[in-house]
Protein backbone atom coordinates (compact mmCIF):
# COMPACT_ATOMS: atom_id res chain seq x y z
CA UNK A 1 0.00 0.00 0.00
CA UNK A 2 1.36 3.38 -0.98
CA UNK A 3 1.75 5.74 2.00
CA UNK A 4 1.25 9.49 1.62
CA UNK A 5 4.11 10.96 3.62
CA UNK A 6 2.17 14.13 4.39
CA UNK A 7 -0.84 12.22 5.62
CA UNK A 8 1.04 9.86 7.95
CA UNK A 9 4.09 10.08 10.13
CA UNK A 10 5.74 6.74 10.75
CA UNK A 11 7.76 6.36 13.94
CA UNK A 12 9.41 3.05 14.70
CA UNK A 13 7.17 1.29 12.21
CA UNK A 14 4.01 2.41 14.06
CA UNK A 15 1.53 4.73 12.43
CA UNK A 16 0.49 7.28 15.03
CA UNK A 17 -2.89 8.93 14.82
CA UNK A 18 -2.92 12.67 14.23
CA UNK A 19 -5.18 15.06 16.08
CA UNK A 20 -5.72 18.54 14.72
CA UNK A 21 -6.12 21.51 17.03
CA UNK A 22 -7.71 24.66 15.65
CA UNK A 23 -5.26 27.34 16.77
CA UNK A 24 -6.35 30.56 18.45
CA UNK A 25 -5.11 34.07 17.58
CA UNK A 26 -3.24 35.60 20.50
CA UNK A 27 -1.85 39.08 19.84
CA UNK A 28 0.70 38.61 17.05
CA UNK A 29 0.78 34.81 17.09
CA UNK A 30 -1.33 31.67 16.94
CA UNK A 31 -1.34 29.41 19.99
CA UNK A 32 -2.20 25.89 21.10
CA UNK A 33 -2.91 25.18 24.74
CA UNK A 34 0.13 23.32 26.12
CA UNK A 35 -2.04 21.17 28.39
CA UNK A 36 -3.98 20.08 25.33
CA UNK A 37 -0.97 19.24 23.17
CA UNK A 38 0.52 17.31 26.09
CA UNK A 39 -2.75 15.41 26.45
CA UNK A 40 -2.70 14.44 22.78
CA UNK A 41 0.85 13.14 23.13
CA UNK A 42 -0.13 11.30 26.30
CA UNK A 43 -2.54 9.24 24.22
CA UNK A 44 0.25 8.43 21.76
CA UNK A 45 -1.08 10.73 19.05
CA UNK A 46 0.56 13.60 17.18
CA UNK A 47 -0.86 17.14 17.56
CA UNK A 48 -1.20 19.14 14.34
CA UNK A 49 -1.99 22.85 14.45
CA UNK A 50 -4.72 23.87 12.04
CA UNK A 51 -3.76 27.43 11.12
CA UNK A 52 -6.14 29.63 9.11
CA UNK A 53 -4.55 31.36 6.12
CA UNK A 54 -6.81 34.38 6.41
CA UNK A 55 -7.58 37.22 8.77
CA UNK A 56 -10.45 37.27 11.24
CA UNK A 57 -12.96 38.26 8.55
CA UNK A 58 -14.67 36.23 5.86
CA UNK A 59 -12.73 33.26 4.52
CA UNK A 60 -12.00 33.08 0.81
CA UNK A 61 -12.50 29.86 -1.15
CA UNK A 62 -8.72 29.47 -1.41
CA UNK A 63 -8.21 29.90 2.33
CA UNK A 64 -11.04 27.47 3.02
CA UNK A 65 -9.37 24.85 0.83
CA UNK A 66 -6.10 25.41 2.69
CA UNK A 67 -7.94 24.59 5.93
CA UNK A 68 -9.44 21.46 4.39
CA UNK A 69 -5.99 20.33 3.26
CA UNK A 70 -4.76 20.58 6.85
CA UNK A 71 -7.82 18.81 8.23
CA UNK A 72 -7.31 15.98 5.73
CA UNK A 73 -4.10 15.12 7.58
CA UNK A 74 -6.00 14.54 10.82
CA UNK A 75 -7.89 11.56 12.22
CA UNK A 76 -9.82 13.78 14.61
CA UNK A 77 -9.95 17.41 15.69
CA UNK A 78 -10.11 19.19 19.05
CA UNK A 79 -11.61 22.68 19.16
CA UNK A 80 -9.77 24.34 22.01
CA UNK A 81 -10.91 27.12 24.28
CA UNK A 82 -10.33 30.79 23.57
CA UNK A 83 -11.86 34.25 23.59
CA UNK A 84 -13.60 34.70 20.24
CA UNK A 85 -14.45 32.57 17.24
CA UNK A 86 -14.38 33.68 13.62
CA UNK A 87 -15.66 32.74 10.18
CA UNK A 88 -13.02 30.03 9.78
CA UNK A 89 -14.06 28.42 13.07
CA UNK A 90 -17.66 28.14 11.90
CA UNK A 91 -16.75 26.76 8.48
CA UNK A 92 -14.35 24.26 10.01
CA UNK A 93 -16.98 22.93 12.41
CA UNK A 94 -19.51 22.57 9.59
CA UNK A 95 -16.99 20.65 7.47
CA UNK A 96 -16.06 18.33 10.33
CA UNK A 97 -19.71 17.63 11.06
CA UNK A 98 -20.69 16.98 7.45
CA UNK A 99 -17.74 14.61 6.93
CA UNK A 100 -18.23 12.84 10.28
CA UNK A 101 -14.71 13.57 11.51
CA UNK A 102 -14.47 13.02 15.30
CA UNK A 103 -14.63 16.33 17.16
CA UNK A 104 -14.17 17.28 20.79
CA UNK A 105 -15.05 20.89 21.54
CA UNK A 106 -13.78 22.56 24.70
CA UNK A 107 -15.26 25.78 26.14
CA UNK A 108 -15.26 28.20 23.18
CA UNK A 109 -15.00 25.14 20.95
CA UNK A 110 -18.30 23.87 22.35
CA UNK A 111 -19.86 27.30 21.93
CA UNK A 112 -18.75 27.35 18.29
CA UNK A 113 -20.34 23.95 17.69
CA UNK A 114 -23.59 25.14 19.23
CA UNK A 115 -23.66 28.39 17.26
CA UNK A 116 -23.04 26.64 13.93
CA UNK A 117 -26.29 24.78 14.52
CA UNK A 118 -28.58 27.71 15.26
CA UNK A 119 -27.39 28.54 18.76
CA UNK A 120 -26.80 32.07 19.97
CA UNK A 121 -24.03 33.38 22.19
CA UNK A 122 -24.88 35.49 25.22
CA UNK A 123 -23.24 36.60 28.45
CA UNK A 124 -23.52 34.37 31.50
CA UNK A 125 -25.81 36.08 34.00
CA UNK A 126 -24.55 34.40 37.18
CA UNK A 127 -21.03 34.96 38.47
CA UNK A 128 -20.18 31.36 39.39
CA UNK A 129 -18.69 30.22 36.09
CA UNK A 130 -15.20 31.76 36.05
CA UNK A 131 -12.70 30.52 38.62
CA UNK A 132 -9.12 29.36 38.19
CA UNK A 133 -9.57 26.31 40.41
CA UNK A 134 -10.06 22.62 39.63
CA UNK A 135 -13.66 22.21 40.74
CA UNK A 136 -16.31 24.95 40.63
CA UNK A 137 -19.81 23.53 40.24
CA UNK A 138 -21.71 20.33 39.45
CA UNK A 139 -23.39 19.57 36.13
CA UNK A 140 -26.43 17.39 35.50
CA UNK A 141 -25.92 14.88 32.67
CA UNK A 142 -28.89 13.51 30.73
CA UNK A 143 -29.10 9.74 30.91
CA UNK A 144 -30.09 9.39 27.25
CA UNK A 145 -26.92 11.13 26.04
CA UNK A 146 -23.68 9.81 24.62
CA UNK A 147 -21.85 11.78 27.31
CA UNK A 148 -23.66 9.77 29.97
CA UNK A 149 -22.73 6.51 28.23
CA UNK A 150 -19.09 7.60 28.43
CA UNK A 151 -19.04 8.81 32.05
CA UNK A 152 -21.86 6.62 33.41
CA UNK A 153 -22.73 9.36 35.90
CA UNK A 154 -25.70 11.68 36.24
CA UNK A 155 -23.67 14.35 38.07
CA UNK A 156 -20.02 15.36 38.05
CA UNK A 157 -18.18 18.43 39.32
CA UNK A 158 -16.21 20.43 36.76
CA UNK A 159 -13.92 23.41 36.50
CA UNK A 160 -15.32 26.52 34.83
CA UNK A 161 -13.77 29.60 33.28
CA UNK A 162 -16.12 31.24 30.79
CA UNK A 163 -18.08 34.47 30.55
CA UNK A 164 -20.48 33.45 27.78
CA UNK A 165 -22.89 30.64 27.04
CA UNK A 166 -24.90 29.26 24.13
CA UNK A 167 -28.68 29.15 24.00
CA UNK A 168 -31.14 27.64 21.55
CA UNK A 169 -28.84 25.26 19.69
CA UNK A 170 -30.25 22.46 17.54
CA UNK A 171 -27.62 20.08 18.88
CA UNK A 172 -28.63 17.73 21.66
CA UNK A 173 -28.02 19.34 25.05
CA UNK A 174 -26.48 16.61 27.17
CA UNK A 175 -25.57 18.50 30.36
CA UNK A 176 -26.60 21.68 32.16
CA UNK A 177 -25.98 23.68 35.32
CA UNK A 178 -28.53 26.26 36.50
CA UNK A 179 -30.00 26.53 32.99
CA UNK A 180 -26.55 27.04 31.43
CA UNK A 181 -25.70 24.54 28.70
CA UNK A 182 -22.61 22.58 29.79
CA UNK A 183 -22.39 19.98 27.00
CA UNK A 184 -23.76 19.42 23.50
CA UNK A 185 -23.53 16.49 21.13
CA UNK A 186 -24.84 14.68 18.09
CA UNK A 187 -25.00 11.00 19.08
CA UNK A 188 -25.46 9.96 15.43
CA UNK A 189 -21.87 10.94 14.67
CA UNK A 190 -18.70 8.97 15.43
CA UNK A 191 -17.85 11.57 18.06
CA UNK A 192 -19.28 15.07 18.10
CA UNK A 193 -19.29 16.29 21.70
CA UNK A 194 -18.62 19.73 23.11
CA UNK A 195 -18.13 20.52 26.79
CA UNK A 196 -18.14 23.92 28.46
CA UNK A 197 -15.46 23.00 31.00
CA UNK A 198 -11.75 22.24 30.53
CA UNK A 199 -11.07 18.49 30.88
CA UNK A 200 -7.47 19.01 29.77
CA UNK A 201 -6.87 20.86 33.05
CA UNK A 202 -8.32 18.19 35.35
CA UNK A 203 -6.58 14.83 35.65
CA UNK A 204 -9.51 12.89 37.09
CA UNK A 205 -11.46 9.81 36.04
CA UNK A 206 -14.12 11.83 34.23
CA UNK A 207 -11.62 13.69 32.09
CA UNK A 208 -9.74 10.48 31.34
CA UNK A 209 -12.94 8.74 30.27
CA UNK A 210 -13.93 11.63 27.98
CA UNK A 211 -10.54 11.82 26.31
CA UNK A 212 -10.30 8.04 26.02
CA UNK A 213 -13.68 7.93 24.26
CA UNK A 214 -12.56 10.63 21.85
CA UNK A 215 -9.24 8.99 21.06
CA UNK A 216 -10.95 5.60 20.67
CA UNK A 217 -13.21 7.13 18.02
CA UNK A 218 -10.41 8.22 15.70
Amino acid sequence: MKINFYAYIELGGIMKKKVGVLVRPNLDRFTINRELSDKICEYDCIPIGIIPTCDEGKMSDESYQDMIDLISLCDGVILQGGTDFYDYDLKTVKYLYEHDIPVLGICLGMQTMGCVYNGKLMDVVSNDHYYLVDYVHPIAIKEDSKLYSILNKKTIIVNSRHHQQIVGTDLKVSATYNNVIEAVEDPSKKFFIGVQWHPESIDDDNSKALFQAFFNSI
